[in-house]
């Protein structure tokens, strides 16, 4: 039952906790990490002696409810992309991405001949039937210290290059795969797929290689060649956001991805008709998708394109994450 809760409240079903007879919920810091939001859900009761009338109850909080977020969700596909909302649980920005469809995978005029980067090709098109909001950049440092706090958890290692987690606007590292996804599960929320993320790298442009262009410069990202941060992480948006508004889409820290890492997945979709909304569910090597380089990448690993993987079960300094959700309400107190 923990898989499979955890599970849904990760991957966007909607979970409705029944309180059997005199059943409550227990507190969030009483429960794994991964299920710790069940305690902010609303609960239904059901009785014993009054059980079908409960469940009619039920029923019918159920239509209401598909109702209402069809409404909502109708009325955040009129949004333009970029749009940028406060999630109320994390207080971070987060940046409205509509569905649409594009080519994944390496743009034609790279001509890479590195063997080791051939897990991005065939180039292929792929179609995100539904919208979605998407953490403006990699979250941050202040950000986990609210999660670890609710949750009552303990913050990872601090390491060198932000020492006492001393820099809150730093984007949090040293998190494992299941560390990242429990916290996306405390916003309501769950990790990119491979293709939403590559989707939202591009911002709309569909034929460059980084999320401003073709060509690479210190003045873009925080990576390798940039003297101004020497091997350490910059503040979450302190370079320029990309088409749809995000920041720090590349460079600056990897980011965890929901896929499982499959060299060979571009190969086994069609050239012509587009996939929709593609996951890989299937562990083949046992390591999950990391995209969008770091601090120490080198420019040709800075490639939208570019796919990484790692073991799920590490912590690395140069690793972070962003979240995904599918919505969040507006407010008139917000921009």
């Amino acid at each position: 039952m923990r898989l499979e809760i955890g599970a849904a409240l990760t991957r966007g079903v909607r979970v409705i906790p029944l309180l059997v007879d005199a059943a409550s919920l227990p507190p969030p810091e009483a429960l794994p990490p991964e299920l710790a939001r069940l305690s902010s859900l609303q609960a239904h009761p059901v009785h014993h002696l009054s059980f079908h009338q409960d469940v009619g109850v039920l029923i019918g909080r159920l239509r209401g409810a598909i109702d209402a977020r069809r409404e909502r969700l109708a009325q955040s596909a009129g949004l333009a992309a970029g749009t940028v909302r406060v999630h109320p649980q994390d207080q971070l920005d987060y940046v409205w991405i509509p569905a649409g469809e594009f080519q994944m995978g390496r743009v034609a005029h790279d001509q890479l001949v590195d063997e080791r980067y051939d897990d991005e090709k065939p180039r292929h098109p792929v179609r995100l039937t539904r919208g979605f909001w998407l953490a403006r950049g990699p979250i941050t440092v202040a950000a986990y210290k609210r999660f670890t706090l609710a949750a009552g958890l303990s913050m990872p290692p601090a390491p060198k290059h932000n020492p006492g987690w001393s820099k809150l606007d730093h984007p949090i590292t040293n998190v494992t795969w299941a560390q990242a996804r429990a916290y996306c599960a405390w916003v309501g929320g769950r990790l990119p797929t491979e293709a939403q993320w590559e989707y939202a790298a591009r911002g709309g442009h569909a034929e460059r290689s980084y999320p401003w262009g073709d060509t690479i410069a210190p003045t873009d990202a925080n990576y390798i060649d940039n003297p101004a941060w020497d091997g350490t992480t910059s503040p979450v948006g302190h370079f320029a956001p990309n088409g749809f508004n995000l920041v720090d889409m590349v460079g600056n820290v990897w980011e965890w991805i929901a896929d499982w890492y499959d060299p060979e997945v571009y190969q086994s979709r069609s050239p012509r008709e587009p996939t929709e909304d593609p996951e890989v569910y299937v562990d083949t090597l046992h390591k999950r998708v990391v995209r969008g380089a770091a601090w120490g990448s080198i420019p040709v690993e800075m490639r939208i394109s570019n796919r990484g993987f790692f073991t799920p079960a590490d912590a690395v300094r140069d690793f972070g994450f962003r979240c995904l959700v599918d919505e969040i309400p507006a407010s008139p107190d917000l921009p």
